[in-house]
Order: C-alpha cells, then sequence, then structure tokens
C-alpha cells in the first residue's frame, strides 16, 4: 500500500496527539510521566512544531492515506534526527520541563538510558536516529511503519551514515528486518519491559569513476 509522507504542521497536532496514545497509551512514559494527559504529551513531544523551533536536521513527519475515505487523516508519525555534529545532540533529561506530578525516577531512567546507550553505542560518529515512529492500531500491519522507516534509512543510505534507534520488543523485528543489528538490551521500569539498542551499518557508497584523461 502507498501511502503519502509530509512534513508536520501546527494543525496536525490535535491528530498527532490522537495518534500518540493510540500507538503508546501503555507505555510507562506516557502513563508515569505524562500522566496520560494530552497536555502533557503536547508539551513535550509538539511544543518544537508548535512553536517554530525545529531545526533544519529535525524531520517531524507524517503519514497519510490518499486513498482512504478521509485523505488527510494521518495514521502514523514519526521523527528523524540528524546527528552530524555533537551540536545537534538534543539535551539530557534534566533539561526538559516535567509535568509537575510526573515520576520523576521513571523519566530519568527511561530518557536517561536512551540518552546514555545513545552516546556509548555511536560515540561522535555522524548517523541518522529514528526518535519515534508511532502508528494508528488500525494501521498496523500495512506498511505504514515500513515506508517512515524507509524514508531515513534512504537518506542514510545516500549519505553513507549509519542509523540508530532504541525499540520495544514490539517493534524490534521489524527493524531488524531492515538491516538493524541489536546492539544491546535494558530491561527499564522494574525489569517489566526490556529496551532493545540498535544500530543500522552504513551502506558503502558507490563512486563513479573518473575518465580518464
Amino acid at each position: 500500500m502507498s501511502y503519502k509522507i509530509r512534513e508536520a504542521t501546527h494543525s496536525d497536532i490535535p491528530s498527532l496527539i490522537e495518534v500518540y496514545f493510540d500507538a503508546f497509551g501503555d507505555h510507562p512514559v506516557t502513563r508515569r510521566v505524562f500522566n496520560s494527559n494530552p497536555e502533557h504529551v503536547r508539551k513535550f513531544w509538539l511544543d518544537p512544531l508548535a512553536s517554530g523551533l525545529q531545526k533544519p536536521t529535525e524531520h517531524f513527519l507524517v503519514l497519510t492515506d490518499p486513498n482512504s475515505a478521509t485523505p488527510e487523516r494521518i495514521i502514523a508519525f514519526g521523527i528523524w534526527r540528524e546527528f552530524f555534529t555533537t551540536e545537534s545532540s538534543p539535551p539530557p533529561p534534566a533539561a526538559y520541563s516535567w509535568p509537575k506530578d510526573a515520576d520523576l525516577a521513571c523519566a530519568e531512567e527511561f530518557f536517561g538510558t536512551v540518552g546514555e546507550m545513545h552516546k556509548k553505542i555511536m560515540e561522535s560518529r555522524p548517523h541518522w536516529y529514528l526518535d519515534i515512529l508511532g502508528v494508528r492500531g488500525d494501521s498496523r500491519g500495512k506498511g505504514a511503519g515500513k515506508q517512515l522507516l524507509r524514508w531515513g534509512i534512504a537518506r542514510a543510505d545516500d549519505a553513507g551514515l549509519e542509523a540508530f534507534l532504541a525499540a520495544s520488543p514490539a517493534g524490534a523485528p521489524l527493524y531488524a528486518k531492515h538491516g538493524f543489528d541489536l546492539m544491546d538490551t535494558v530491561p527499564l521500569d522494574n525489569g517489566n519491559r526490556l529496551e532493545s539498542f540498535m544500530m543500522r551499518p552504513a551502506k558503502k557508497v558507490q563512486v563513479e569513476p573518473q575518465p580518464s584523461t
């Protein structure tokens, strides 16, 4: 099935919140850090989009089905980030303004671990990073996630760069099928959740031979 990918806009925010809760409603961060509150999710994930503060190295993408009865209905979204220099690294979790009643231990464990593993595995090498990928439940298994995944893979391959992501147990098989190798697995949420850290090797860029003179 062919979907349409475009950059997210401010007007997409209500739909993005719907997709987020559909995709991640049972995630411990959603429940214990954001308190399952749409406003908390909007502030954390979507404020940069709403305020126009996205950097050129950040790509907030949405996926729609142009052949459906509601062609502009967002069925999936993803954030790909270009990590070409140390300046493109996101701030540590402590720099965020967490919700008043957030489970700070959960926030620090999850985001701190992801940040530490990201740095440990990728070091300072340039790469593309899939920050988040969410698909509505009624659209899973139909290629939506694959299309957003391939969007970033294609750009990494064109540049001859590696790609990195953190995956849930449910998502890891999809990424493995697309060339991501499992680098490490860390238990989180008191051992109730395993987070997989995966890296896709760089594809060698083919250099066209120069004509002899």
